[in-house]
């Protein structure tokens, strides 16, 4: 059961803090899609909710239109720390509506979600004079889906959005983010959407305090046989090159298939491909 509430802003935009964007819109507060590890929890401590994350979502409302002289041919992203196409947004249409705007200021737009309801504002992404849609998978596997983000949209029916966008001529990108040690197959998730992407990007999976013992418990429960790596990676203090080596294979994969990727594995970013 998902507690809905309004929430009053005094603008619906945020400096980005994000490198390549001006400003981030989160048209909501709170994510419903309950990923077990979501780095936008921390947010809830700012809430007052005692409802856990993914268990609310306040809607956020502003009397003050977009300001297209301030907004002009600036680079927004939708969202950092929710999905602005939750499955609310179907109801509220509040993503939506301020696409209308974006679009009216010439915005060079960003969306990163993990929902096919995107496909309901094709029409308006069509008209943008410059609009990228990423798509966020931490695996190919529904099965793990299914158990690590309950709430978000399937595999297939991602896939299909992201096939359909990128066939109107919107320009895709997918995030294999966060990679789960022992659990992601990047290579399979290269596989089922190189087709229909202009882009990859991969992260780590980065384990704050917050949510560490939550993961660890998730994959414990789950995943038992991956105790001792994630204990190796996680929770020794002895330094591990994990991911150094996973970046560097992910990297000379894409290289030699000529697949334009960036890693993002630790404070360095690298790039591969066309």
């Amino acid at each position: 059961m998902i507690n809905i509430a309004t929430a009053p802003v005094k603008t619906y935009l945020s400096k980005s803090k994000i490198p390549g964007f001006d400003y981030v819109i989160n048209p909501y507060i709170g994510c419903p899609h309950k990923c077990v590890y979501c780095y936008a929890e921390y947010m809830r401590k700012f809430t007052g909710h005692p409802e856990e994350w993914g268990d609310f979502l306040d809607v956020k409302t502003c009397e003050v239109p977009l300001r297209p002289a301030k907004l002009f041919r600036t680079r927004v992203m939708l969202s950092s720390v929710t999905d602005p196409y939750n499955p609310y947004e179907k109801q509220y249409e509040l993503t939506r509506r301020l696409l209308k705007q974006l679009l009216f200021c010439q915005a060079q737009v960003y969306i990163l979600t993990k929902s096919p309801l995107i496909l309901r504002d094709l029409d308006l992404l069509k008209q943008f004079p410059s609009c990228e849609v990423a798509f966020s998978y931490s695996s190919a596997d529904e099965s793990f889906r299914q158990l690590a983000e309950p709430g978000a949209g399937s595999t297939a029916d991602k896939t299909n959005a992201l096939k359909t966008l990128h066939e109107a001529g919107i320009k895709t990108a997918v995030m294999g983010a966060p990679l789960f040690p022992g659990i992601s197959d990047w290579k399979a998730l290269i596989e089922l959407t190189r087709p229909y992407t202009d882009r990859y990007g991969f992260d780590s999976l980065n384990m704050r305090p917050a949510y560490q013992r939550k993961v660890l418990t998730f994959v414990e429960k789950h995943y038992p046989q991956l105790v001792p790596l994630y204990s190796e990676i996680y929770v020794q203090e002895e330094p591990t090159d994990y991911w150094q080596k996973l970046g560097e294979e992910i990297q000379n994969y894409c290289r030699q298939e000529n697949i334009r990727a960036e890693i993002y594995f630790g404070s360095s970013r690298s790039y591969s491909g066309g």
